[in-house]
C-alpha cells in the first residue's frame, strides 16, 4: 500500500546515527506546524505538533518520540464512510508510528484526546453473515448478552396506522412506560398498561418462541401479527415467566403475512399495516456490571473490577418504518477494554479506554435501518493504545 507524508517542520538541531539499529535522524525537539499523510485510501493530518526526542529511521517507516503534543488531528477515508477529528491529543509517555500489514500502526502507552468527534456512515452489515446452508439468519441477541445487566427505563409512543376490515383506516397511538430490571422487561405488565381503546385492538403475547404484537377486530376478529421477535432458548425460558430480555428486541420483524404485504399483483387487496413509528422516545439506562461484546471482528469489555461499564445513557428521538429518523443522546461515562475492534479502516486495541462526558450521540435512520453514527466526546483517555490504519 502506497504511503506518503508531508510536513512543515522546525528544528534547532538534529543528528544522524548509523548503527545496528539502522540509519536514523535524531531531533531533540521538533515543532511541526502542519503534517499531512496518506496510506492507500486513508488520509490523515495534524497541526501545531510538538515532539520531544523525535527519531526517524531512513530504511523503513518508523518514527518514535519520548513525548508529543498535537493540536488538531484528523483522519478520514476517501469514500467518506469514516471521519475523526480531535481538537487536541497528548502523548506524555511517547508514541511510535510504524508500517504495519496493509497500512500504518500508531502505538502509545498513554494518550488523551480532547473534544473528539467521530462519524461513521453506513451501510452497516453484520460482521459474520449467516452461513448459506442456514434456514434462518443468526439472531443478533446472541451477541448482545452484555445488555443483560441494564437497568433504567424506556418511555415511547408506538404509533400504528391500520387499515382494518369493516372499520377502515384507524390510527392507534399508545404511550408505553417500560421499566428495565437486570436487562429484561415485564411484557405482561406492558400489555396490562395498554390504554383501554388501544387494548381492544392490540395484544402482546408469547407463543412458540416468539414475542408478538398482534392486531384484531374486537369481539369477532381473529388475531394477526404486526411485529414479532424470535427468542433464543434463554429468552424463551424467561418469557415463560412473563419477562423478555432487552437484547431480544434487536431481532424485530415486521409482519410478513399476506394481509400486511403490499399487494403488487392485486391492487384491490388490502394492506393492513399502513405505517408504524416509535415517537417521543425517552430512554435512561445504565450498564452496571462488567460485560463483553463481540463486534467488528474484535471484543469490547464494558466495566472493570470497581467500575460500571456505562453510566447515564439518555436517548431521545423518533424512528419509523419508512423515511428519515434519528436518535440523539448523551452518556455520563463509558469504561471499556478493547481488543482488535474494527471501525471502517481502523483497528483499535486498548488495555483501558475511558470516555468521560460523551456530549453528543446521534444515529440517523432510513426507516429502521441506521445510516450514520456521530459521537462527540469531551475527553477520551487510553492506556496501551494501538491503532492500525488500513484495510
Amino acid at each position: 500500500m502506497a504511503t506518503h507524508v508531508e510536513a512543515d517542520i522546525e528544528v534547532k538541531r538534529f543528528g544522524f546515527a548509523s548503527d545496528d539499529a539502522g540509519n536514523r535522524l535524531l531531533f531533540p525537539h521538533a515543532q511541526m506546524q502542519k503534517l499531512e499523510g496518506r496510506s492507500g485510501g486513508i488520509a490523515y493530518g495534524a497541526t501545531d505538533c510538538g515532539f520531544e526526542a523525535l527519531e526517524g529511521r531512513l530504511d523503513t517507516l518508523r518514527w518514535r518520540s519520548d513525548a508529543a503534543s498535537i493540536g488538531s488531528a484528523w483522519l478520514r477515508d476517501d469514500a467518506g464512510r469514516f471521519d475523526m477529528v480531535a481538537e487536541r491529543a497528548e502523548f506524555p509517555h511517547g508514541l511510535m508510528l510504524v508500517r504495519a500489514d496493509h497500512g500504518l500502526e500508531l502505538v502509545s502507552q498513554h494518550v488523551s484526546f480532547s473534544e473528539l468527534r467521530l462519524t461513521i456512515k453506513g451501510p452497516f452489515t453484520r460482521s459474520t453473515p449467516a452461513a448459506a446452508t442456514s434456514e434462518e439468519p443468526a439472531l443478533r441477541q446472541e451477541r448482545l448478552r452484555f445488555l443483560d445487566s441494564l437497568s433504567g427505563r424506556i418511555y415511547l409512543t408506538a404509533a400504528v396506522q391500520l387499515d382494518l376490515p369493516v372499520l377502515g383506516l384507524r390510527s392507534l397511538d399508545q404511550e408505553l412506560r417500560v421499566p428495565i430490571q437486570e436487562g429484561s422487561l415485564d411484557f405482561h405488565a406492558l400489555e396490562k398498561g395498554l390504554d383501554w381503546l388501544e387494548g381492544r385492538f392490540l395484544d402482546i403475547k408469547y407463543d412458540d418462541s416468539l414475542l408478538k404484537v398482534q392486531w384484531k377486530v374486537p369481539i369477532f376478529g381473529s388475531s394477526h401479527d404486526l411485529i414479532t421477535w424470535p427468542l433464543d432458548q434463554d429468552a424463551s425460558t424467561l418469557a415463560a415467566f412473563g419477562r423478555v430480555p432487552v437484547r431480544s428486541l434487536a431481532d424485530f420483524r415486521l409482519a410478513s403475512s399476506d394481509e400486511t404485504k403490499p399487494a403488487k399483483e392485486d391492487p384491490k387487496k388490502r394492506k393492513v399495516l399502513q405505517a408504524f413509528a416509535l415517537d417521543a422516545i425517552d430512554i435512561a439506562l445504565s450498564l452496571l456490571a462488567p460485560r463483553n461484546l463481540e463486534v467488528g471482528g474484535g471484543m469490547i469489555m464494558f466495566g472493570g473490577e470497581d467500575q460500571p461499564g456505562l453510566v447515564d445513557l439518555k436517548v431521545t428521538g423518533a424512528i419509523r418504518d419508512r423515511g428519515p429518523g434519528s436518535l440523539q443522546g448523551a452518556i455520563g461515562s463509558i469504561d471499556t477494554t478493547i481488543k482488535d475492534l474494527r471501525l471502517g479502516p481502523l483497528g483499535i486495541t486498548a488495555d483501558r479506554l475511558t470516555f468521560d462526558g460523551l456530549d453528543q450521540l446521534e444515529v440517523t435512520f432510513d426507516g429502521f435501518r441506521p445510516t450514520a453514527v456521530t459521537v462527540v466526546v469531551h475527553r477520551v483517555t487510553a492506556t496501551n493504545l494501538a491503532i492500525k490504519i488500513g484495510r
